[in-house]
């Protein structure tokens, strides 16, 4: 949802009726949110509706996008998520939407007193983002 987001933030100056949304790159979102004010979640998503209806319905792109500790979240408030390695790169999104690593760390504290079980069969979790 946050890289359809910024693909809407990137494509509302020049709406372009093909559905294609192009490619959004690994730090993307942190330049155009740098240089611009963002879009708020009601004018991305009125955009990607109005794109999606100029192209019949059907919208694509790319994304590689990266969040990290210091992302600034523009549509997602949560996520549930399974209890990842601690040194993945999906720690980075986990410590992002927590707030930082110390946040992160003491949910993963939290689930090792309790002996939840991890990675792809493991426990999964409600995590929201830190206000």
């Amino acid at each position: 949802l946050e890289s359809a987001y910024w693909l809407a933030a990137r494509a509302a100056p020049d709406p372009k009726p093909s559905g294609d949304l192009g490619r959004l790159g690994q730090w993307d979102a942190y330049n155009l949110s740098a240089a611009a004010p963002p879009p708020s979640r009601l004018e991305a998503l009125t955009t990607l509706h109005g794109l999606a209806e100029a192209a019949g319905g059907r919208l694509y792109g790319a994304t590689s996008l990266c969040i990290a500790p210091g992302y600034r979240f523009a549509l997602c408030d949560g996520m549930v998520t399974n209890f990842h390695a601690p040194d993945s790169t999906l720690m980075l999104l986990v410590s992002a939407l927590l707030g930082g690593a110390d946040n992160a760390r003491e949910v993963y504290e939290h689930a090792v007193r309790r002996e939840y079980r991890f990675l792809s069969y493991g426990d999964s979790s409600l995590l929201l983002r830190a206000r």
